[in-house]
């Protein structure tokens, strides 16, 4: 099974898909190891913003995309912390994600969901205990979501190639038409002439070649050998073919 990127141009360094899978992996991790901070385990204060920056800075992708998202997304990480009614910072994630990936604009309709995931959460979860449901409904409702957004940049695409098909088939019909071997081409063999062409009116006029009324017919034509004329116009021959002294 492979993993599903979008066609990233060339990097710099690294592979492109090597850099997509493990960047995402160390964001993932750095963002939960952020929630994981008690009294008693503060260091993960120190560890998860640092592999959640080394996550961003090892995703391909233009580097003013990253560091423009880079702040938010680890403060974001952080109100997490406070419990089920800072949920909303699930949605920030989720758009910077889709900031540094190049998403289209119709992609980020997909925060919708996680806005109204945060409100709900709000609503139903009043305790610091129940931290957990809204971390875990909402990291679930993310990713559900980011595959959303990539599937309406697919179904964009798809559209805008359609589009283009169509409006270029549009263009090449009449081109197409009128082609060299169309019957409606002035081109065409086939294709009528106008008499008013002056091509047409400076072309010699070629007489059509008539046979005389009286003249014989031949047969040659039909694949025959001629007719003989008849024998008394053939002088009579015989011997040495000498002619005759009447004398």
């Amino acid at each position: 099974m492979t993993t599903r990127i979008d066609p990233a141009a060339r990097v710099r360094w690294g592979d492109p898909r090597w850099r997509y899978g493990f960047g995402l992996v160390t964001i993932v991790l750095g963002a939960a190891a952020t929630n994981l901070i008690s009294t008693y385990s503060l260091w993960f204060l120190a560890i998860g913003p640092a592999v959640q920056l080394l996550g961003w800075l090892i995703l391909p992708g233009p580097l003013w995309r990253r560091l423009l998202v880079l702040l938010p997304c680890l403060v974001a990480a952080l109100v997490l912390v406070a419990g089920p009614d800072f949920a909303g910072a699930f949605a920030v994630l989720l758009a910077g994600w889709l900031f540094a990936r190049h998403r289209p604009v119709l992609s980020y309709l997909a925060l919708l969901p996680v806005i109204v995931l945060s409100f709900v959460l709000k609503d139903l979860l009043n305790e610091y205990g129940q931290n957990w449901v809204a971390l875990l409904s909402g990291a679930l409702t993310t990713v559900a979501c980011a595959w959303l957004a990539w599937a309406l940049m697919l179904w964009r695409r798809r559209t805008l190639d359609v589009r283009r098909a169509r409006r270029w088939l549009r263009r090449a019909g009449p081109a197409r038409s009128a082609g060299p071997d169309s019957p409606d081409s002035p081109d065409s063999p086939d294709s009528p002439k106008d008499p008013e062409d002056p091509e047409v009116a400076q072309a010699p006029q070629v007489p059509e070649m008539r046979p005389a009324p009286d003249a014989p017919r031949s047969r040659a034509v039909f694949g025959q050998s001629p007719v003989p004329p008849p024998a008394e116009a053939q002088p009579a021959l015989r011997g040495d073919a000498r002619p005759v002294n009447p004398e």
